[in-house]
């Protein structure tokens, strides 16, 4: 058996090896033969022509719309009656069609009407305005109510408690003066400091939301004495017992009280300080935005400017907007500005082309309507404020106590801002912006008998304004003319030849310069008017986000 397989399996060895190699000539015939054949195997497709080539591309579409159900017209009818029971004139009004009528056995009364070409709802609604006459309607059923008092409940959302805010600003100029006392019991005698203030200018604003209070006395003063009002601001539940006619102005009015008190502004602003240059040391120039002279609008015509492509295809001025007064051109004073622009980086961008911009804070906050908002981040230093001393004469001698007042300071930033929303969606802001940087600086003060005190004092520099600006939904307002000055001084002397005394002079320099920087605050509120417009915002602040991640780290 295994002698005639290894005959079979040598025989083929032995033809290979007498078969001598193949050309690449005889490999590239064999592979056109191969070719050709297949060509031939398979017959040439037919021509397609051009309807079934745009059958196979796109078939034909079956669209079935759906059968809209047909809605039955109201039928329209004149009702024409003089003096007529009122009962039977509701019954005769939904004779014939599809509605079904009940009415309370208290219903009573006449009705004359003359009415032409109406439906059941416009007649019923015209009968309700004019006699008074309420009713529901569920679908085909209307049931009639009498005209006697009812009861219904009213759910209002809103917190249960009295709110009050304040802001106040003052100009003050004092003065201190020395004061001394004697007491009857035991020889006690001080003496103090006593501080006078004179105020040249003060802005006080106070705002006191009660809302329960205000709501029941303006439902008392609908529903008159004739009917009765029960709130539970706990439950945010209004119960009303009145007549139907002034039911409906109630509902009227819960309704717009509701829709006035329920929105809400988003309030986004920066804080800047912008370092000027040289060519604007009287302040920020916004009348450049009118003459289109800065970077963005050199040489360009009318259009708008493309924050994403950092393109110029406009003035500044086209895509701001801004509704200024040409005596605004320089801010010598502090003033508002309104801006038809929602993006905060053209007016930033616009800044830099005058001096060196540093955003100090970029708060958000969301407020109600006509509600106080507040922001403040910084630190509270305490500082002394007072100082007294009190002496105590007694068999061991006269023994003198002093007394100082601490009061603490704030350090940082603030801004108080409360919107109104109108109907058209234009907000009311007031605004009271607040930076402050409190130092420490060291005061000898003679205190008398209890000898020199060194006390460490508050040095405080704020800049502040309260304003009240309007501006569109979604735009920008502007906040300027808060100008400060520093100067800066440095000295550099030889070593040694520089602390000899009157020659020391000679062997060193001293270098002061002086910096004036101004202080803008921009503020755009939107309007919150639905979970769309939270998501929208999200998503904005998604973003910048995103942006600020994948921007290079400052080495």
């Amino acid at each position: 058996m295994m002698k005639r397989y290894t005959m079979i399996v040598a025989g083929p060895l032995l033809l290979l090896g007498c078969a001598g190699p193949l050309t690449p000539r005889d490999t590239q015939q064999a592979i056109r033969q191969e070719v050709a054949q297949a060509a031939q195997a398979q017959p040439a497709p037919h021509a397609m022509t051009e309807e079934q080539a745009r059958a196979a591309l796109l078939p034909p579409l079956k669209l079935e719309l759906p059968k809209a159900a047909a809605e039955p017209v109201e039928p329209r009818f004149d009702l024409v009656v003089n003096g007529a029971p009122a009962q039977d004139v509701f019954m005769a009004i939904v004779s014939g069609t599809r509605y079904s009528m009940l009415v309370h056995p208290d219903v009573a009364g006449t009705i004359s009407a003359n009415l032409k070409n109406v439906t059941v709802p416009e007649a019923m609604s015209a009968i309700r305005d004019l006699y008074g006459y309420d009713y529901t309607m569920e679908g085909h059923r209307i049931v009639v109510l009498p005209l006697t008092p009812q009861t219904r409940i009213f759910k209002v959302n809103y917190l249960a408690g009295t709110r009050t805010g304040s802001s106040d600003m003052r100009v003050i100029s004092g003065s201190v003066s020395s004061a001394s006392g004697t007491g009857a019991a035991g020889g006690v005698t001080g003496g103090g400091a006593t501080q006078q203030s004179l105020e040249t200018s003060r802005i006080d604003t106070k705002l006191n939301s009660d809302f329960w209070g205000e709501l029941k006395m303006a439902l008392d003063a609908i529903v008159g004495e004739s009917g009765k009002v029960i709130l539970s601001p706990q439950s945010g539940i209004v119960v009303v017992k009145t007549t139907p006619r002034t039911m409906r102005e109630v509902e009227r009015f819960l309704k717009a009280t509701a829709s006035a008190v329920e929105r809400q502004v988003m309030l986004e602003a920066k804080i800047i300080e912008v370092q000027l240059n040289d060519g604007y040391q009287t302040g920020i120039n916004w009348s450049i935005l009118h003459n289109g002279q800065h970077k963005y609008s050199s040489g360009a015509n009318a259009g708008n400017f493309d924050l994403l492509t950092g393109a110029a295809s406009g003035s500044l001025a086209d895509v701001l907007g801004s509704g200024m007064p040409a005596a605004a051109g320089t801010s010598a004073g502090i003033f508002g500005l309104a801006f038809q622009t929602k993006s905060f980086a053209a007016l930033i961008n616009f800044l830099e082309t005058q001096g060196s911009v540093h955003v100090l804070s970029s708060p958000r906050i969301a407020a109600l309507n006509n509600q106080q908002a507040v922001l403040k981040v910084g630190t509270d230093d305490f500082f002394v404020t007072n100082v007294s001393t009190t002496s105590n004469t007694g068999g061991a001698g006269t023994t003198t106590t002093p007394s100082v007042t601490l009061q603490p300071f704030f350090s940082g930033i603030a801004l108080d801002i409360t919107p109104q929303i109108d109907e058209n969606g234009r907000i009311t802001l007031h605004i009271r912006p607040s930076v402050s940087v409190v130092t420490e600086k060291i005061k000898n003060i003679d205190a008398g008998l209890a000898g020199k005190l060194t006390l460490p004092l508050a040095s405080s520099a704020v800049s502040e304004t309260d304003s009240v600006v309007q501006v569109e939904d979604g735009r920008i307002a502007a906040i300027g003319g808060m100008m400060k000055q520093s100067f800066d001084g440095s000295a550099n002397r030889v070593p040694l030849l520089g602390k000899v005394p009157l020659l020391g002079y000679f062997f060193g320099n001293t270098n002061q310069s002086s910096k004036k920087s101004e202080l803008v605050i921009l503020i755009k509120p939107t309007v919150i008017d639905s979970q769309e417009d939270w998501r929208v915002d999200a998503e904005a602040t998604q973003a910048r986000i995103d942006k600020l991640e994948r921007q290079p780290a400052t080495p």
